[in-house]
């Protein structure tokens, strides 16, 4: 799989979205919750890793909201690039 370092967080999620699981690219948007766009929490999950694995980390879990109910993209991209800037 392609590594994605360089590439902006919201475009390369949404990409992932799109390509491996199947969302409507219509449906995307920042501020949406990602559990809305029809990801049930195993699939959820699996995008998190899909996530971590496109840009080579692991976002810990505190970064992420536990209940997962308001995690957006938006959230997920700020934990991106909070982590690629500590790299």
């Amino acid at each position: 799989m392609e590594r994605f370092l360089d590439k902006d967080p919201y475009s390369t999620l949404s990409q992932l979205l799109v390509e491996q699981f199947g969302v409507d690219p219509a449906l995307i948007q920042r501020d949406k919750a990602v559990a809305d766009l029809g990801l049930d929490s195993l699939t959820l999950m699996e995008f998190i890793f899909a996530a971590e694995d496109a840009f080579s980390l692991r976002i810990p879990e505190e970064k992420l909201d536990p209940n997962q109910a308001g995690l957006t993209l938006d959230v997920i991209c700020k934990a991106i690039e909070s982590m690629k800037s500590a790299a």
